[in-house]
């Protein structure tokens, strides 16, 4: 099975799979994080403990991370997310055991585009769709839009627009949790660097002191 990618794929590969009766199957592209077991039950764990192992040593004020630290981190990571519990439910995620393509036709997220035109720019922008907002344009967007519903209310049902500010209620709340997150690392990560500047003058002090013993 192939993801598409241009390095599996050569003219004397294709000629070794004819002469050997094999039947390659080549994956969409950019769809291994629906359709690979791998991606679905594991590596997205193992990204993840890694990630708390690592933050373990910042917390301790360790912020260069060696080979050892690094293997530490790994392996305690790799015990804790490839478990048969996990690969079984990536199998099952990709909807290869039990066989249900239905599992990965119901996450792709298929959007119809209007084709560039090719003639000259319209003034007109594309038409904003509502939707949940992943950016601040896209939230200036789709509140423009509630106002613009509003404006053209009249005795209709309510419904879109309720839909509307909820959806641009959920994107503000995933944004605001955005911003707390990186908030809260940024001053991790001072704090780590302040350890790590006092440890540095700690020994270039230490050398300092050598020297002028000797």
């Amino acid at each position: 099975m192939l993801d598409r990618h241009e390095s599996h794929q050569s003219a004397e590969f294709e000629a070794f799979c004819k002469e050997n009766n094999i039947i390659t199957i080549s994956l969409p592209p950019h769809s291994s994080h629906l359709t690979q077991p791998l991606d679905i039950g594991c590596f997205g764990a193992l990204k993840k403990a890694y990630g708390r192992e690592i933050e373990h040593f910042v917390r301790a004020h360790i912020n260069h991370i060696t080979k050892v630290e690094f293997f530490l981190a790994f392996k305690a990571a790799h015990f804790a997310a490839m478990t048969e519990n996990n690969n079984k439910g990536g199998f099952r995620g990709a909807g290869l055991v039990p066989f249900d393509p239905e599992a990965v036709i119901s996450k792709l997220d298929i959007k119809l585009r209007t084709p560039t035109p090719t003639g000259p720019p319209s003034a007109v922008a594309d038409p904003w769709f509502s939707q949940t907002p992943q950016n601040p344009i896209e939230a200036v967007s789709q509140s423009e839009y509630i106002k613009n519903r509003i404006a053209r209310h009249q005795g209709s049902s309510p419904i879109p627009i309720l839909t509307a500010v909820d959806q641009l209620a959920k994107g503000t709340q995933a944004l605001a949790h955005s911003v707390a997150l990186m908030t809260a690392e940024i001053r991790t990560l001072q704090k780590a660097n302040e350890a790590l500047s006092k440890r540095r003058r700690a020994k270039k002090n230490v050398y300092v002191l050598e020297d002028h013993l000797l």
